[in-house]
C-alpha cells in the first residue's frame, strides 16, 4: 500500500504560493495519495464545522501508513479532534507553527469564532493514541506564538519540538511557499530536526 498523506490548512485556507498547496502537488506528483480538504468558511471558523470536515475526510484515510500535517489552525483543530478517537489514525502527525489566542486578548485580526478554538485540549493520551509520533515545528519569531508558548504545547502534549530559525509563521509571508525538507520527509528521504527551505538571496 502505498504512503498517504492528510493535509490540514489554517485559519483562512491557503493561498496557491502556500507550502502545503506546494506540498500536496509534489506528493500527488509522486504518485501517493493526498487527502487535503478544504475546511468549510476558513475566514470566520466554527470549531465544529471544523471537526466535522476532519472526522469525514479521516473516515476515508487508508488503515495504514498514513502522514498527517497540519498548519496553524489546523494543529489547534487536530488537538481537538484526537480527544474524540479511540484508535490510532497516523504513523506521523506534524504540527507545524500551531498558534497562541489568548481568549481575553485576542491578536486584532484574528477572525470571528476563533475563540472558540482557544485554549485547545492538550491531551497526551489522546495525541499518542492517534498517531505512533508527533512533532510539533514552529518558526523563529513567530507572531503568533511565542517559543514559551509552544514549549507549553509541547511540553502538556509530551512531544518533541523544533524550531526553524527566521520562519516565522512558516507561511509564504516568511519564504514558505516551498519547501523542500518537508517533501523529502514525507517520502522517506530526510528525518527530523527539519531543514529551512534554501535562501533565495
Amino acid at each position: 500500500m502505498s504512503d498517504s498523506f492528510l493535509i490540514l490548512h489554517g485559519w483562512g485556507g491557503n493561498k496557491p504560493a502556500h507550502w502545503q498547496e506546494w506540498l500536496a502537488a509534489e506528493l500527488e506528483q509522486a504518485g501517493t495519495k493526498v487527502y487535503y480538504p478544504k475546511m468549510p468558511n476558513p475566514g470566520e471558523p466554527c470549531l465544529a464545522a471544523w471537526l466535522t470536515t476532519i472526522h469525514d475526510q479521516v473516515r476515508s484515510l487508508p488503515s495504514a501508513r498514513v502522514t498527517v500535517l497540519c498548519h496553524s489552525l489546523g494543529a489547534i483543530s487536530w488537538m481537538h479532534y484526537v480527544t474524540s478517537v479511540q484508535s490510532q489514525i497516523a504513523d506521523r502527525v506534524l504540527l507545524v507553527a500551531p498558534p497562541y489566542v489568548s481568549r481575553d486578548i485576542p491578536p486584532a485580526d484574528t477572525p470571528p469564532g476563533i475563540n472558540n478554538f482557544f485554549p485547545p485540549p492538550l491531551d497526551a493520551s489522546a495525541i499518542r493514541r492517534a498517531a505512533g509520533e508527533t512533532s510539533i515545528i514552529y518558526g523563529e519569531n513567530d507572531c503568533y506564538g511565542t517559543e514559551d508558548q509552544t514549549k507549553a504545547y509541547a511540553d502538556k502534549l509530551e512531544v518533541p519540538m523544533h524550531m526553524l530559525p527566521a520562519a516565522g509563521h512558516v507561511s509564504p509571508y516568511w519564504g514558505y511557499g516551498d519547501w523542500p525538507w518537508v517533501r523529502k520527509w514525507c517520502l522517506g528521504r530526510a528525518s527530523l530536526p527539519p531543514e529551512p527551505r534554501p535562501s533565495t538571496e
